[in-house]
């Protein structure tokens, strides 16, 4: 039979037996010390607050895991504290399910040009496997440090495997939702994604951050879904920080996720959406929403192109709008990296080209794609200064709302969209207006009139629908852009 243990910060006693909400224990370390098993339970009621942390521990398993959550009627439990993590782990833990807390530092953290610290809130770090751990509709906030944290202590093998995040809210911290690990890592990389594996972070909200929204690295095999980051990078940072990415991964999946205005750390750092960066390795981004950033919208790179390359990654059916708002981003920005794919991805900037090299990149496939410079500025809507002799151009659509389209390239020459193939591949582009229902928003969609509809190309891995959720189909013409079916007959 299952034990559940009642806490009671208000009418609780240490001396009862925890069995019952009559005989609550008042303290989470009285909780703390009693030995747990599978399928047993510690629950905090509901409108009461402690000022004290929690180090759990022991095992459940698969089926039965041990519950850290809640019982009564009121706002959640509130843990407050100014020992850190404020929830943590006493050893090596498996197959644990916190859920409906509220985890609070003990002052109030302004991100607004703070440095992050080592103020955490969940926080787990081991060198051993832990499995199963699940986190679920859990408030984290005013924290200098991390929201949630999982920490490897070591490379080479798997330190947290299986675990979830989802439905909760990180705000007013110094990152959002990470993991971290030994620094730096070994040359090599299957060792350091092995440390967290077959995750998912899913249905969270991460806002009014001083670094980065959701950052994971040494990953494998995992997933972030249905997430929104906003506000972050409003402290002070000397690189990044972003929305939401991946460094250091592995087939990992970003997707049906939201990141927007989020800002450039002090002036001169990323600030952007979303990332793949170095030591991303087969992983994809897809069907995702970023607009009005500092940054790039999709930044595909490489800190160190050697040691940790970003090669073979798949950015599609994404919307960009009006990102690249400071220091020269663009909507998709490119940097030492290779051989990737872009395809059916709407870019619609203001203020900021739409597709941007900043190092000399090769092998990549751009298919698909629509690109629009909403703009009475004179902006490229490609340029780099490199040469792109070494990238492939099919079927993708150009326009400028008001101007002629061209292409800023390596001699800082302005190219015009007809003389394009004499400086890189260009297969069945099109330079015409796409006739979108819409320049703003996320419903941005092609007009029956589009000359994107039935003119793309189809890919062997196209995917199963388009960014809105309609299906892509086995067969027959491919659209260009995010959107592959029309709706209504106007237009911009």
């Amino acid at each position: 039979m299952n034990n559940i243990f009642y806490v009671d910060a208000e009418n609780g006693d240490d001396s009862h037996t925890g069995a019952s909400p009559e005989e609550a224990w008042r303290t989470l370390h009285r909780a703390t010390l009693q030995d747990l098993g599978p399928g047993d339970a510690i629950l905090l009621k509901r409108g009461c607050t402690w000022e004290e942390s929690v180090k759990i521990r022991g095992n459940g398993k698969d089926g039965a895991p041990i519950t850290l959550g809640t019982y009564g009627a009121g706002p959640k439990p509130r843990i407050v504290g100014s020992k850190f993590p404020l929830l943590g782990n006493d050893g090596p833990v498996s197959w644990w399910h916190i859920k409906g807390l509220e985890l609070k530092g003990s002052g109030t953290f302004d991100p607004y040009a703070r440095e992050q610290g080592q103020e955490h809130g969940i926080y787990f770090h081991q060198a051993s496997l832990s499995e199963g751990l699940r986190i679920e509709d859990c408030v984290i906030h005013d924290l200098n440090g991390t929201g949630i944290l999982f920490s490897a202590a070591k490379l080479g093998e798997t330190i947290h495997g299986g675990w979830i995040i989802t439905g909760c809210e990180v705000y007013n911290a110094g990152t959002g939702i990470a993991t971290d690990g030994p620094w730096p890592p070994e040359k090599d990389l299957a060792r350091a994604y092995r440390c967290n594996t077959d995750f998912k972070i899913q249905d969270c909200l991460v806002h009014d951050i001083a670094v980065d929204g959701i950052v994971l690295h040494y990953c494998q095999d995992g997933i972030i879904e249905r997430c929104k980051a906003w506000r972050t990078g409003m402290g002070r940072a000397c690189r990044t920080p972003v929305g939401i990415w991946f460094f250091l991964a592995s087939r990992c999946t970003i997707q049906y996720c939201e990141s927007y205005d989020n800002h450039a750390a002090g002036g001169h750092a990323d600030g952007g959406g979303f990332d793949l960066d170095g030591g991303c390795t087969d992983c994809t981004l897809q069907y995702n929403y970023s607009h009005d950033n500092d940054g790039a919208g999709f930044l595909v790179c490489s800190y160190d192109p050697v040691n940790a390359p970003c090669i073979r990654c798949t950015v599609r059916f994404n919307l960009s709008v009006n990102d690249g708002r400071m220091n020269d981003y663009a909507s998709i920005q490119l940097w030492q990296t290779d051989d990737c794919l872009f395809h059916n991805n709407t870019c619609i900037t203001r203020i900021a080209s739409c597709l941007k090299f900043a190092s000399d990149c090769r092998g990549h496939l751009f298919a698909n794609n629509i690109f629009v410079v909403d703009s009475q500025q004179d902006i490229p809507v490609i340029q780099s200064p490199f040469a792109l002799t070494g990238n492939r151009f099919e079927h993708n659509l150009y326009w400028r709302s008001r101007g002629r389209v061209d292409f800023k390239l390596a001699d800082n020459s302005r190219v015009a969209f007809e003389q394009r193939s004499d400086y890189f591949q260009s297969r069945n582009e099109q330079c015409k207006d796409p006739r979108l229902s819409a320049y703003q928003g996320m419903e941005i969609h092609p007009t029956e009139q589009s000359p994107a509809l039935g003119s793309g190309i189809r890919l062997d891995d196209l995917g199963e629908v388009d960014l809105y959720g309609r299906p892509a189909g086995k067969t027959g013409p491919v659209s260009i852009g995010a959107s592959l079916q029309p709706t209504g007959k106007g237009g911009v």
